[in-house]
């Protein structure tokens, strides 16, 4: 039959009348047809074997036939003209030729094989459908050795398999034998295969499970594979998922039109066993490369994540060790150039009480108190914006005004300060093992500032400014801030401070200091039980909002020991006791 075609003519008035068997169009019933007679003529060749040469033969010159058949008809219906009458004519010709043939050998041994069986009810319903294609011709013309039908074999439902290591595939069609036929080639491959008839149930498998692969026809009712291709590819769920559109449509536009649409490959019917083994290895290679890049892409992405993580805790730490701003350099350049400030309060701050402690308490309770009291101490520095220099012992330092410059560090300083005695009673009321109390000192002035070493960096400051402020703090009194004239100057306007007249310091120095009580009264006058008329002082004088006010202040104005600091018998017990 290679000469079929040659001979075919067919105008465009004669196509328009070729009939339609049921809702499928002659041609696609014909090609099914032949396809199935190859398709199961090739899977029956396969399971004989050589253990049958008159069989296998037999088999051979009706899938020859069928081919040959085929090819005919894809010429027939691209070519511009042949009579009806001869396309049936050699339709029931060729299935005359197949049928004689299965007759010899292969009748008998169809009763206990199914696919010889598929073979033999497609060549009589390729019979029955040649008969009826003129519609004008006689209908009675007998067809020569049809075989008998034998009955079918109950079809087995499909259902999702456990996935093996080929790959899980899914087979949409909405023709059983189709399906069967797919599934049975890609079975022995030793992928595992889920079927589904229609486009809906496709789509709804495809979002239950992780398919590696999904074969998919273009021809079929309701919902056709290119609108089943265009869901696939635009839900962000499921458009990773390779597809290979199938069908026996011959034309080269519907073929375009799906890759267009995003499917990786196409496979035409009847499906050659080496080009699907073939093609769909391809696509599992590249989906295996894909795969694999993936995989390392994505531990490179969270190995640089783990990176950036342990980068930002480094930094993270270093902040939490130095200033911000001094920390960034040290980041950038390796090292911190030395910095002059020009006005800066350094506050030092000492426990009354300590060493007693030390005798009394457990090394571990001694740690977790100053834990405790300095962590608190902590929260009370950042919430004004100061800077937190160190811990020495039981000694706190902290400093405003640096290494962000302002012009309000001595009064925020102090008003920190007033929140550190504050809180030093609460957590003393709290654990009588540890009712300490607190000295503070405070001084305003000049220092140098950087960071050196090349290990453990610190932030620290020099400067007689800082020797000054420590000779503040020894010489002070529990739960008093102490004062130098150079911060009384700064903070007169805001707090009322009570003169100490010159006190001799421990280098033997006679130098003015000062208590602060409280908030200066005009300032309660104005606004009494309020800060706002502190707060207006401080925007007219810093040019800058308040960010914090200890509020018991405005309560408990006027505080002063019952007797003067520089002259109470006790008070100078209490200032050499745990000075530095």
């Amino acid at each position: 039959m290679t000469d079929k075609a040659s001979s075919v003519e067919i105008t465009p008035e004669q196509r328009a009348l070729i009939p339609e068997i049921g809702d499928a169009p002659l041609r696609h019933e014909l090609r099914r047809l032949l396809n199935q007679i190859i398709c199961y003529g090739e899977i029956a060749a396969e399971e004989i074997g050589n253990t049958e040469t008159s069989a296998i033969n037999e088999l051979k010159s009706i899938i020859s036939e069928a081919r040959s058949t085929l090819h005919f008809v894809n010429v027939l219906f691209t070519s511009s003209g042949v009579s009806l009458k001869n396309l049936q004519e050699e339709m029931i010709k060729s299935t005359e030729t197949m049928a004689a043939v299965f007759q010899k050998t292969l009748a008998t041994m169809a009763t206990d094989r199914s696919d010889l069986q598929t073979v033999q009810t497609s060549i009589i319903s390729l019979a029955e459908l040649s008969s009826r294609i003129d519609t004008e011709a006689p209908a009675t013309t007998p067809i020569q050795n049809v075989p008998t039908p034998l009955p079918q074999q109950a079809p087995v439902s499909p259902s999702v398999t456990p996935k093996s290591s080929q790959g899980l595939l899914l087979i949409v069609d909405d023709d059983e034998k189709n399906r069967d036929i797919l599934s049975r080639r890609l079975k022995r491959e030793g992928y595992s295969i889920v079927m589904a008839e229609s486009g809906l149930q496709a789509l709804n498998l495809a979002r239950e499970h992780s398919f590696d692969l999904i074969l998919l026809d273009i021809v079929m009712p309701e919902m056709n594979g290119l609108q089943v291709l265009e869901v696939l590819k635009n839900d962000p769920e499921m458009r990773h998922i390779p597809v290979i559109m199938i069908s026996a449509v011959d034309e080269i536009q519907p073929v375009v039109r799906c890759i267009e649409m995003g499917a990786e490959d196409f496979l035409p019917k009847p499906f050659n066993p080496v080009l699907l083994r073939a093609r769909i290895g391809a696509i599992f290679e590249r989906k295996r490369l894909k795969d694999e890049e993936k995989r390392k892409n994505n531990e490179l992405e969270a190995a640089l994540l783990d990176i950036e993580k342990e980068k930002r805790a480094a930094e993270d730490m270093l902040c939490n060790i130095l200033p911000q701003i001094v920390a960034r350099e040290l980041r950038a350049s390796g090292s911190v150039d030395p910095m002059y400030f020009e006005d800066v309060t350094i506050v030092f701050t000492d426990f009354v009480g300590f060493t007693l402690s030390t005798e009394t308490l457990a090394a571990e309770q001694l740690v977790e108190a100053l834990h405790e009291f300095f962590t608190e101490y902590d929260r009370i520095i950042e919430r004004y914006g100061l800077e937190k220099l160190k811990t020495i012992g039981d000694s706190y330092m902290f400093a405003g005004g640096l290494p962000v410059r302002s012009s309000s560090h001595p009064v925020d300083a102090l008003l920190a300060a007033f929140e550190l005695i504050e809180a030093t009673k609460r957590l003393g009321r709290q654990n009588l093992k540890t009712n300490w109390r607190v000295r503070i000192g405070v001084h305003t002035g000049p220092v140098i500032a950087g960071v050196v070493g090349i290990r453990k960096f610190a932030f620290d400051i020099w400067g007689d400014s800082v020797n000054f402020s420590s000779r503040m703090e020894s010489s002070g009194t529990p739960d008093r801030i102490n004062i130098s004239p150079a911060t009384y100057t700064r903070v007169k306007d805001f707090f009322a401070c009570e003169p100490r007249g010159k006190i001799k310091t421990k280098d033997k120095r006679k130098i003015d200091m000062y208590f602060v009580n409280g908030i200066t009264p005009d300032l309660l006058v104005k606004s009494p039980g309020s800060v706002a008329a502190f707060e207006r002082r401080y925007r007219i004088y810093f040019h800058r909002d308040l960010t914090a006010f200890p509020e018991f202040l405005l309560h408990a104005q006027g505080a002063k020991p019952d007797q003067p600091a520089s002259t109470a018998p006790d008070n100078k017990r209490r200032v050499e006791e745990d000075t530095p």
